[in-house]
């Protein structure tokens, strides 16, 4: 089983990776990888912070908890099964960017999209379409770009969205 996951991961790769050649989807994906490297949720942070709305405080003490336990977490599950990544493991594969580290599984890109994803559609439903295209573009982006494993993008969309729940939760239980 696990071998034929393996198989079916790979060949889904490169599937997508194939289509580096068109100069439109390079650009369109890497810009789309760099807004997933967290600089936009910093601003959305203190975008939230200054708005006036009750809503907007509340997303912010929620993302505030869910990012304080995303990181360890997602660094603990990355340093214990240090998957290495496409471009290291196959020498035809390039990668267009320098990764933040080491290790493919889960993909925290991915992750931290569909967590802020999830949040923000707690607040604001006719936002989720939007926002869970965007976040899903995030993980098809690392994969393009030659970082991560389709199975990386499913952990990471699982694990992002699994704490924004519990974020959600536990904020709403604790606090309001």
């Amino acid at each position: 089983m696990k071998t034929y996951v393996s198989q079916l991961d790979i060949r889904l790769f490169r599937r997508i990776y194939q289509f580096r050649e068109n100069r439109y989807l390079r650009a369109f994906f890497r810009t789309v990888s760099f807004i997933g490297d967290g600089y936009f949720y910093f601003l959305f942070l203190i975008y939230m912070y200054f708005a006036e709305t009750a809503s907007f405080r509340r997303a912010l003490y929620i993302s505030l908890v869910a990012f304080g336990m995303d990181l360890p977490l997602y660094r603990l599950l990355k340093n214990s099964i240090r998957r290495i990544r496409p471009f290291n493991t196959y020498q035809e594969i390039e990668n267009m960017v320098l990764p933040p580290d080491e290790f493919s599984f889960p993909s925290g890109h991915t992750s931290a999209a569909f967590l802020v994803a999830m949040i923000v559609c707690h607040f604001f439903p006719s936002l989720c379409v939007v926002l869970f295209v965007y976040a899903f573009l995030v993980g098809l982006s690392r994969i393009y770009i030659g970082v991560h494993y389709p199975s990386d993008i499913l952990a990471g969309a699982l694990f992002g969205s699994v704490i924004g729940l519990l974020s959600i939760y536990a904020v709403n239980r604790l606090f309001f």
